[in-house]
């Protein structure tokens, strides 16, 4: 762009959609050049103040995109001191780049109801597919944080509107595994076969091996949770080969459970050996945790309520909730079952507490 060129603010307002374009499909070295470009015309004072908002909550996103969070933070707080002479429209990219900081700071649970003030401001934007990733988004952070209902709610929103435009297919398919995920997670089997099958029949599926072993993977789970072992195997097995899926090490959990279950007890004991050794190359503690549960509930009986109590812990101090609903309440029946009354009312009530939390927020499981 040559220098002597002024932008009026509507055609910056075009610079500054172009720029949000490449930030979003991480396109760094055109985000970076459209970010001097914009500074260049703004700094020749002609933008009025709406652009010029706009254009710090862009710059904002971009330095989300850059992982320098502290500069985000402060462009993010230079907006928010505008707060009375913001449009909807900023207000809307407020939320959503802030629930973006928050969430890729660690900062979850604010993330996640900075995410909920974004959507009374969709009506104000017109971009169908920008609406749909804001679904995608939401949807993604709410499963991670187990808010199953809500995590389902979203991601339908966004695969009704990636599915009217086929050049969104990858997206569409992420969906359909998430939205499955969340149906096994609430015991509804058959809408998450429905969706995952549907997903392993989209083009860049068939195209993308890392996607099927995704589906693979999350059809095994389907299955193990129905009891189906054989049909669950069937698809876990095809994973084995690809050591650097990123879900190896829970593939490598679920069949272990399995063998467990068909009493193969060798078998299960070898996988989980694998997969603790895969761990000491990974830093993902819950599966450390869900593997040590499982280890030492069929191999190392002495351990086991010790690597219990340490689990529930470890899943507390995280506010993981259903793992540690799901594991208090394991460890209440095995005091139940040994006649220790107090100490198994201690875990039922530690259960029940969370159980209620869950239903009250929604939770994905």
């Amino acid at each position: 762009m040559r220098s002597d060129v002024t932008f009026n603010s509507e055609e910056l307002k075009e610079l500054l959609n172009l720029w949000y374009m490449n930030i979003k499909l991480k396109k760094v070295q055109a985000a970076d050049k459209l970010k001097t470009e914009v500074s260049d015309q703004l700094a020749k004072g002609e933008a009025t103040d709406d652009v010029v908002k706009l254009a710090l909550l862009i710059h904002s996103r971009h330095q989300i995109l850059c992982k320098n969070y502290p500069e985000a933070d402060k462009l993010i707080r230079q907006v928010e001191g505008f707060s009375p002479y913001l449009k909807e429209e900023h207000l809307y990219y407020l939320h959503l780049f802030k629930g973006m900081y928050l969430y890729s700071t660690k900062n979850y649970y604010n993330a996640i109801e900075e995410y909920g003030q974004v959507e009374p401001y969709l009506g104000y934007i017109q971009d169908e597919i920008e609406k749909a990733e804001f679904f995608d988004l939401f949807a993604s952070a709410l499963y991670y944080l187990d808010y199953t209902n809500r995590s389902a709610i979203y991601a339908e929103k966004a695969i009704y509107i990636y599915q009217l435009y086929p050049t969104y297919e990858k997206k569409l398919t992420r969906m359909k595994n998430l939205i499955a995920l969340n149906y096994i997670d609430m015991g509804e089997y058959d809408l998450a076969e429905e969706y995952l099958h549907s997903a392993l029949q989209d083009t860049n599926t068939k195209q993308n091996v890392a996607v099927q072993m995704s589906i693979y993977h999350n059809l095994g789970l389907l299955y193990e949770n129905k009891g189906l072992y054989s049909a669950a195997k069937r698809y876990l097995e095809k994973i084995l080969e690809y050591e650097s899926f990123e879900n190896y090490v829970p593939t490598l959990y679920l069949l272990a459970k399995i063998a467990f279950a068909e009493e193969q007890c060798e078998k299960g004991k070898q996988l989980c050996e694998i997969a603790f050794k895969r761990l000491g190359n990974e830093s993902d503690q819950d599966f450390y945790w869900h593997l040590q549960i499982l280890y030492t509930a069929k191999m190392d009986a002495s351990r086991y309520t010790t690597t219990l109590k340490n689990a529930i812990d470890y899943f507390k101090k995280h506010n993981r909730m259903y793992e540690l609903q799901k594991y208090a309440d394991e460890m209440a029946t095995y005091y139940s079952n040994e006649k220790n009354f107090e100490r198994a009312n201690h875990y039922y009530r530690l259960a029940l507490g969370y159980q209620n939390n869950i239903v009250m927020f929604h939770s994905r499981r």
